[in-house]
């Protein structure tokens, strides 16, 4: 029997109070990471990367693995009204929205069904709390998946727009025409 766990972190770092509030005048931008947990090393072949040490600590908090591997890291960009589509894997597919006022909605699909829907305020992810939606992996039930829905950092400014400067001048005598 596969068991689907599906885990609200609420307010990880210390207890939080949100209200709702209107629609959002501005989308809302988020960050969506596929982690991988484990006992076991990490394998040789793998493309994932160490977890960071700071969202490492508070997996660990909650989830029993020893070690928490980042298979990949997408973002997106969700306004009222519109579903927005994130592939995460073959396998791990989300559908973002923004249904009611302040409400963020996270549909999984997995191998291609709906295997759960959670609903959010937007203000909770604002304050830095995630939404993570689990389950064990079907080839070790030691190990788990983990979608973890966090708000996105903000944009890196763009490069400046400076002109490159001017070729250096021949120096010397002007040659005559």
């Amino acid at each position: 029997m596969r068991i689907i766990l599906t885990v609200t972190l609420l307010g990880l770092w210390a207890g939080t109070t949100w209200g709702g509030g209107g629609t959002p005048t501005k989308p809302l931008r988020l960050q969506a990471q596929l982690i991988w947990g484990t006992d076991g090393p990490k394998p040789a072949d793998a493309s994932c990367q160490d977890l960071a040490p700071d969202l490492h600590k508070r997996l660990s908090r909650i989830f029993k693995w020893k070690h928490y591997y980042e298979i990949r890291r997408r973002q997106v960009c969700v306004s009222p009204r519109k579903v927005r589509r994130l592939e995460m894997s073959d396998r791990c597919l989300l559908k973002f929205s923004l249904p009611e006022a302040e409400m963020v909605e996270v549909q999984l699909i997995g191998e291609g069904r709906l295997t759960k829907t959670m609903r959010q305020p937007a203000k909770a992810l604002r304050n830095g709390e995630l939404l993570v939606l689990a389950g064990e992996t079907k080839d070790n039930i030691n190990d788990a998946w983990f979608v973890v829905i966090s708000q996105a950092p903000p944009p890196k400014p763009p490069k400046s727009a400076v002109p490159p400067p001017p070729p250096p001048r021949e120096t010397g005598t002007p040659r005559p025409r």
